[in-house]
Parts: C-alpha cells; sequence; structure tokens
C-alpha cells in the first residue's frame, strides 16, 4: 500500500466511516501497543526526583505519565507496557486506574535505557517505544501507523541532543549524531513495526553480552545498525513535543509547578535543603569510551610512558598494598624537589592535576567570588567554580595568523574591574596550544596582589623544562600556584599523580584540603621512575614535537583546513567551509576520536599528536571527510 492511500484509510478509520475492507487492509499496521520507558533516575530533578520518578510529575494539573497514557487510550491503543525501575512501586496504583502492565527493570541503575527494552523484548511488535516524562502538547498517537520512525523537532540553536543531519529519498535517515545546531533532533515517540522489532530484537540478543551494548542508550544502538534498522523521520511543529531536563525547565513552563513542589517537599528539612542549593550544578564528565585505539580526543600520551613504570609492579610487595604509607619521607616530593630544583617545601602531590586543582577552588573560594578562565578553556575550571557559586568571567584567547595568543590587556582589565580571588593562567593552553610570556605572567601578577594566580601546566613537558621561571615565581610570590600532572607528558594518565608548586603558606593553605592519606603509594613509586628515566622523556618529546609540527604543515597544505601552531602534544583545527561537527562524526565512524571545541560560537576540532602511522592515517582520513562533506 502506498503511504497515500493509508493515510486515506487511516483517517477513514479513526473517523468510523472505514467499511470491512478498509479495515482488513489497515491490519498490518494496526498498532499492537505501547512500551513506556520510566526506570530511570533523574538526578538533574533532585531534589524532587529523591522521592518521585520525574515520570510522576505533575505538570499543568496532569501526572506526565497519566497525560501519556490517556492520550495513547484516546488513540485506540489499549495495551500499555511500562518498564519501571526507580521507585517501581509508585507505578503500581497504574494497573488498577489504566490496566497497564508493569515490567521491573532490576538493572535500571546499572545500564541505560536498551536494559529497559531488553526486558521489555516480549511486547515489541507494532510497538510505540516511549519516555514517561515527555509532554505532548498535541496527541501525536494513532492506532494504524505505516513505517517504523522517530518524531524530530527543529532546533536553530546549538542542543545536545542526536541530530538527524541526512535522510534519502524516502525519508529514511541516513546520518544521525549527537550534538548540532540548525538541524531536526530527535524527541519523543518512536514507532517500530513488527519486522522492525524482530531485528532489533535479534541484533540486541546477539550482542548482549556486550557491557557496551548494555550500557547504551537505545539511539546509539539504532545509529550502531542504522542501514539495517532504518527509521524514517517524522518532523513535528515547534514544541509539539517537550522534554523537561530540570525542575527550572518546567517552572518557566509551568508557573504553578512550584506548587507541586511545596506541596511534595518539607522545604525546612536541612538535608532538602542542601539538595536544592546543588540544584543547578553539574558535576564534570569526561565522555565514556571503550575504544582502545584512535583516541585523540583526550590528549592522552599515545607515546606511552617509560618501560622502567611497569618495572616497578614487577618489585611491589603485599605490604604495599595494605599498609598505609605513614613514613616521614615521601620519595615523590623529594625526587620532584630534586628534578625541578625546587624546596620540598613548596611542592604537593594529589591524585591528579584535576584534583589539584579542585582543592584549590575548595579552599580558597567563597560563595559569589570571581574566578577569570580562558577562553576558549577547559570547562572543568567552571564546573568546580559552580560547586562553590563562585562567578566564572572569561577572557580571550584570540586567533592570530599561524598561533592563539592570550589576550593580556582584556585580562588585566577584567581583572581590575571584577576583582578576582583566583586568575586560571594555562599554558601550553588547552585547547589552543599556545604559550603566555614570562613577562606577561609576572605582569598579572604583580597588578593583581589581591588574587591566586593559578598557572596550570599539564601540558609542561613538550617545551622548555628548565623550571627556573617556575621557581622564580614561587619564590618571589606568595599568590602564585602551579600545577602539574603525569597524565601527559609521562604518560601515566591512569596512576592519578598530579602535584602543584607554590610558596610554602599558599602550600599549607591548600593542604587543608589534601587527602588524609598520601596518593598512591603504588602510583607514587611509577612516578618517581618515569622522573628518573630522563633519556627516554627526552626522546618521547623530541618524536612528539617533531611529529606534531609535520602534522601542522600537512594540514595547512590541505583546502579549508588551517593548523595552528602547538607547544602541546595537541593540535587546534579552524575548518572552512566545512560543518566540523560532520567531520568529526566521519571519524569517528572510522575508529579516530577527536574532540570539537567552540570559539566565539564557531567548532574548531583539537587533536591529539600520536605515533606517525597514526596520524598518517588521522590525515588521510580527514582529507576523505571533508571531499565527502
Amino acid at each position: 500500500m502506498k503511504e497515500s492511500e493509508f493515510i486515506i484509510l487511516r483517517d477513514k478509520a479513526e473517523n468510523r466511516s472505514a467499511d470491512k475492507k478498509d479495515y482488513k487492509s489497515l491490519e498490518p499496521y494496526r498498532v499492537d501497543n505501547a512500551i513506556i520507558m520510566a526506570a530511570g533516575y533523574s538526578a538533574r530533578c533532585m531534589p524532587l526526583s529523591n522521592i518521585m520518578p520525574k515520570g510522576l510529575f505533575k505538570v499543568k494539573n496532569e501526572i506526565l505519565i497519566e497525560r501519556e497514557i490517556e492520550q495513547l487510550l484516546e488513540a485506540g491503543i489499549r495495551e500499555i507496557v511500562i518498564v519501571t525501575g526507580f521507585m517501581h512501586e509508585k507505578f503500581e496504583y497504574l494497573q488498577n486506574k489504566y490496566g497497564v502492565i508493569l515490567i521491573h527493570n532490576k538493572d535500571f541503575d546499572k545500564y541505560n535505557n536498551m536494559s529497559s527494552l531488553y526486558v521489555a523484548q516480549e511486547y515489541m511488535k507494532n510497538s510505540y517505544i516511549l519516555c514517561s516524562d515527555n509532554y505532548y502538547e498535541e496527541n501525536v498517537f494513532h492506532s494504524y501507523v505505516f513505517d517504523s520512525y522517530y518524531s524530530c523537532v527543529y532546533s536553530e540553536e546549538y542542543c545536545d541532543e542526536y541530530c538527524v543531519r541526512e535522510t534519502d529519498i524516502n525519508g529514511y535517515i541516513t546520518d544521525i549524531h549527537r550534538g548540532g545546531r540548525r538541524s531536526w533532533y530527535t524527541i519523543g515517540d518512536a514507532f517500530f513495526n513488527k519486522k522492525f522489532s524482530e531485528k532489533f530484537i535479534q541484533f540486541m540478543n546477539d550482542e548482549w553480552s556486550n557491557y557496551q551494548i548494555r550500557n547504551m542508550l537505545m539511539d546509539d544502538f539504532h545509529i550502531r545498525h542504522m542501514k539495517e534498522l532504518p527509521l524514517r523521520k517524522v518532523e513535528r511543529p515547534g514544541r509539539c513535543i517537550l522534554e523537561f531536563d530540570t525542575l527550572e525547565e518546567i517552572r518557566q513552563y509551568d508557573g504553578k509547578f512550584g506548587e507541586f513542589i511545596d506541596n511534595n517537599l518539607d522545604k525546612d528539612n536541612g538535608v532538602i535543603k542542601v539538595f536544592s542549593k546543588y540544584l543547578d550544578v553539574k558535576s564534570y564528565h569526561s565522555v565514556p569510551t571503550e575504544q582502545q585505539n584512535g583516541r585523540l580526543h583526550l590528549n592522552e600520551n599515545l607515546f606511552g610512558p617509560s618501560p622502567k613504570c611497569i618495572e616497578v609492579l614487577k618489585d611491589v610487595k603485599m605490604e604495599d598494598l595494605y599498609l598505609y604509607d605513614l613514613s616521614h619521607r615521601d620519595e615523590l616530593i623529594d625526587t620532584l624537589s630534586s628534578a625541578c630544583d625546587i624546596s620540598a617545601n613548596n611542592i604537593f602531590v594529589h591524585n591528579g592535576s584535576a584534583e589539584v586543582i579542585k582543592s584549590i577552588f575548595s579552599i580558597l573560594l567563597n560563595e559569589n567570588d570571581n574566578v577569570l578562565i580562558p577562553m576558549p578553556g577547559w570547562s572543568y575550571y567552571k564546573s568546580v567554580s559552580d560547586a562553590k557559586f563562585a562567578n566564572c568571567i572569561s577572557y580571550e584567547v584570540c586567533e592570530r595568523e599561524k598561533s592563539y595568543e592570550y589576550n593580556i590587556d582584556d585580562l588585566l582589565k577584567k581583572a581590575k574591574k571584577y576583582n578576582p580571588k583566583i586568575i586560571v593562567i594555562t599554558s601550553p593552553q588547552m585547547p589552543t596550544g599556545c604559550v603566555i610570556e614570562q613577562e606577561s605572567i609576572e605582569r598579572i601578577i604583580k597588578e593583581n596582589k589581591n588574587a591566586i594566580v593559578m598557572l596550570d601546566e599539564a601540558y609542561w613537558g613538550y617545551g622548555n623544562n628548565d623550571n627556573v621561571f617556575e621557581k622564580k615565581m614561587i619564590t618571589y610570590y606568595s599568590n602564585v600556584v602551579i600545577t602539574r600532572t603525569f597524565s601527559k607528558f609521562y604518560g601515566l594518565a591512569n596512576i592519578r599523580i598530579g602535584y602543584g608548586l607554590c610558596s610554602y603558606p599558599l602550600r599549607r593553605t591548600i593542604g587543608l584540603d589534601l587527602p588524609l592519606f598520601r596518593a598512591s603509594g603504588i602510583s607514587r613509586k611509577i612516578a618517581v621512575a618515569a622522573i628518573r628515566d630522563k633519556e627516554y622523556y627526552k626522546a618521547m618529546k623530541k618524536e612528539t614535537n617533531q611529529i606534531r609540527d609535520w602534522f601542522i604543515n600537512e594540514l595547512n597544505a590541505v583546502d579549508s583546513v588551517k593548523a595552528y601552531y602547538s607547544e602541546a602534544n595537541f593540535v587546534f583545527v579552524k575548518l572552512l567551509n566545512v560543518d566540523a561537527d560532520k567531520v568529526r562524526a566521519f571519524m569517528e565512524e572510522n575508529n579516530i576520536l577527536v574532540r570539537l571545541f567552540v570559539d566565539k560560537d564557531a567548532l574548531r576540532l583539537r587533536i591529539t599528536v600520536g605515533p606517525k602511522d597514526l596520524m598518517e592515517r588521522v590525515l588521510f582520513q580527514l582529507k576523505r571527510a571533508i571531499l565527502s562533506l
């Protein structure tokens, strides 16, 4: 049957003007049921989500899941399956009220929503696949559906959703990726016909032993099998379908939602007050991946650490595992002191430089303090500032002809205006790879005596390693702290060791937020072995920098590509007249992961430098991506 014929017959059936022949023709398209996924815990809707699932929130005087159920019943869909998980008992009343079928997903707290479809697979036929927390302003459901589809709404602005890039002549999705602007993105109702469901179930069961599959969103699993599981794009108007990520978004939509919160929460409860205070604070997370090769998105040292690091493990004793390290002597700090020619009194060690930074912010910042951060830059600075309810003000790192450059005048102007508690400087700067001149750092320090100047040197090692200037800074100035890590240059990301250099009074103050016991003793021994193997890292540095400079030159020889000079183990890349997000997605499909950054509303690529054969493959795939797009 052609779709145009189907629509005519469906309209007749819904208007009760169809005859028996019409109903017989429509029978293969009849919706068997709807499966509503309601298992998840909505962390972004705390504290209300602590006491009830999000699907039970009342919006405009209607419980979200009840509104969805009633719309389905109105469309003639009688079998409604709800997959529960978190607080599953809260949904039990729906059995008596609407006659729904409840299935409990006992793994709701371990895996993503693929686990909900897994437990509901026996019901997957001609099925609507829905989420309990969507709000449909209009009833989008029908008793008969022509083909498998996913609803989409258009966004002019950038949105972190699954954006449909391309469809074929029949409207089937052929290209979809997370994040984009001026795109149709998937939201709300999806429909799987019987043939689609059978294939979906087959692929799911065949691959279920793979942890990565169990922990997927349905959207990612579909992308994995897009050719075998064709879904049509159904375009919905404007705000036809709504998805509320936070309580504030619901408040903006429903002015009376605050009353619902008040009626269900004891706002005078001290614990609730704590939850409420941190409601809009988002923690920083790296994007998870099971991929081991082609990881050029995290700036890991792909050359690896000194072979002497692994030899340390051969000498690990049982006591290293069960005894606390309480010795007076700290071998790692002593080794760092000798290598840096900096007093041990000016050094502290932590579990990675991210924790160093977090402790600095935690001990020094108060609510409503100001922090100056570079832009573009690492969003982690803002994340830890938000947790202290401090204000982040960005200053410019500007694009020049061959490299980026710190805008010192902009930094000093904003420092004078906002009187920051902390000024963050990253050198080499992430994601641009530029460095700041020593004279500029001293000027910033001298003109901001009331601020702590934090110099984040995560990518220390790839440039001048003599430490002379750093020693001068922490000796002459009490308001400077330098942060470093063993994750990048030393290639020891997974041992989690970072350290700080600063004046003794500042070290003592920051030390109030350091762990009670030292960072892992085994990790510290590995770090010592790395520091001592100077020859390995001298050769690794030379090779990295040579490949990086070659890679930059090769990129700049490609039309539509501009690569900037870098003094780190990564390269910042601008694409001209090419969609950077599509290039990133193309690279990912070819097992190469790169990172996107925004600079003045334009997307840029940041690419880690690895061994020559890997970078040749990256260059080849990047050229292919540009030609194909």
